[in-house]
């Protein structure tokens, strides 16, 4: 397959929203129409790149609306909206010592494993949000 009949393939991939797959130096991929690449030779799954730009517009758009939040404290209110919206998401509970000695029992959150279309997701729904509730405020 030439060059030409590549781009070709990508197009009609992107328009019928499937797939193509092809080998490479690495093994035989396969390509989604939203550009993710998938080695099927039991490889990692490569990110698309335009997710960072869209996911920091999100967080922008949300940020703006709140402007007196620090931004470790927005990222931090959002995955506690997360994690109560989604049974507890990332949620470790641990024991603690505490200054006298006492064990109490404390939680905190970990996002590690949520992959960026999850989160993207949930950024959008809050943005929506955000714009239905300034239209329906200015009508």
């Amino acid at each position: 397959m030439g060059q030409d009949d590549g781009e070709r393939a990508r197009i009609d991939a992107k328009a019928n929203k499937t797939a193509i797959v092809y080998d490479t130096k690495y093994g035989t991929v396969k390509e989604h129409y939203d550009g993710t690449i998938e080695y099927m030779d039991g490889g990692l799954i490569m990110r698309e790149k335009e997710r960072i730009n869209r996911i920091m517009l999100l967080l922008q758009k949300i940020w703006k609306q709140q402007p007196d939040v620090r931004f470790n404290q927005l990222i931090s209110n959002l995955q506690q909206m997360y994690s109560a919206e989604h049974n507890g998401y990332g949620r470790k509970k641990i024991k603690e010592i505490d200054l006298f000695d006492k064990e109490i029992e404390t939680a905190y959150l970990d996002f590690f494993f949520l992959e960026d279309d999850k989160w993207e997701e949930f950024l959008q729904a809050i943005v929506d949000k955000q714009q239905n509730d300034n239209s329906g405020s200015n009508g």
